[in-house]
């Protein structure tokens, strides 16, 4: 696990809100406090922060001197475009001409302090970018705003990646982002080479998406920047540990992450609501390092010849041969 970069997301320590319990279900910690928290889970290395709640330009050289002391680098940095009411007809894909400008202006800002603090890339999660109702949007022009916008903020700063994060709903009970395919032919149509994906495998659960598959396309594309690594039931966004449901298909996701040779971050994107955040990170990490340990053994002895002539079940015993054994 030493040779891969692991980071979580300084969310994942929030209170545990939720529609039922709206002041959460655990105490509140403040920016420093999660930060002295995340330091402390052995392998991590790295926090993933969003511009500009956690992070701008005034505080910037305060946050960094911080996790430098705990022996911690910025990821990812997200730019908050969904957690106010303001983004609530979209951002990037608003009819407001006004809201579509600012959404960029913050995106090229975040960009900005991303090559100046020495963050490679910037996340866009646009979960308000959508629509809840039919005869709501024009589809055709809120894809059109997306790719000029996303086209603009690439081209203003090309040293920094900007990653799209899709998602099928929530807050919007349908996003425009909403598949790994959409995403990817978005990243296309910009034309700029620094635009690319992250794929959140719970996210990819509840697309009903084969995370194995998506990434493996992904990175034949050379679009695969950035990780986010939770469960979920493929219902809703439970955000929960890795491994509590679905084993074989994280096998299969770090085995083709191994063998087309990943290199970016695997970051931690957890939201335990009723669970111990530290446990739940101490978790995840076990079971990453044991299903990694799988997945490696599988690529080295090249046991998959991927021969449509081999019968399912011999795949089946092969598969749990190597994880029981």
């Amino acid at each position: 696990m030493n040779k891969r970069k692991l980071s979580v997301g300084i969310w994942s320590f929030g209170k545990g809100t939720d529609r039922y319990v709206s002041e959460g279900y655990k105490p509140y910690f403040n920016f420093y406090e999660r930060i002295e928290l995340i330091s402390t889970i052995p392998g991590i290395s790295a926090v993933e922060l969003t511009f500009p709640q956690d992070i701008d330009e005034q505080n910037a050289k305060e946050v960094m001197e911080y996790l430098n002391k705990k022996k911690l680098a910025i990821s990812v940095l997200g730019v908050e475009l969904v957690c106010d009411k303001e983004w609530k007809n979209g951002s990037f894909s608003s009819t407001n001409y006004d809201r579509r400008q600012k959404s960029i202006h913050l995106t090229k800002r975040a960009m900005d302090l991303a090559e100046k603090i020495g963050v490679e890339v910037v996340n866009l999660w646009l979960g308000q970018d959508g629509f809840d109702y039919v005869f709501q949007c024009k589809y055709n022009t809120a894809f059109s705003y997306l790719v000029s916008g996303l086209k603009e903020c690439a081209q203003h700063n090309k040293n920094i990646k900007l990653s799209l994060e899709y998602k099928k709903s929530e807050p919007k009970m349908n996003c425009l982002v909403n598949s790994g395919g959409k995403a990817l032919a978005l990243s296309l149509l910009t034309g700029c080479e620094n635009v690319g994906v992250t794929l959140d495998v719970g996210h990819a659960f509840n697309c009903g998406e084969n995370p194995a598959e998506i990434a493996s396309i992904l990175m034949e594309y050379e679009k695969l920047f950035h990780i986010h690594l939770n469960d979920n039931y493929s219902i809703t966004d439970d955000d929960m540990p890795l491994g509590t449901v679905h084993i074989p298909q994280y096998i299969e996701f770090f085995y083709w992450l191994e063998k087309m040779g990943y290199k970016g971050w695997y970051s931690l994107d957890l939201y335990p609501y009723r669970d111990d955040p530290y446990s739940a990170c101490e978790v995840s990490l076990d079971f990453m390092d044991k299903t990694i340990r799988v997945a490696e053994k599988l690529c080295k002895e090249n046991i998959f010849d991927f021969n449509d002539s081999k019968p399912p079940s011999q795949i089946i015993k092969t598969l749990l041969n190597n994880i029981f054994n």
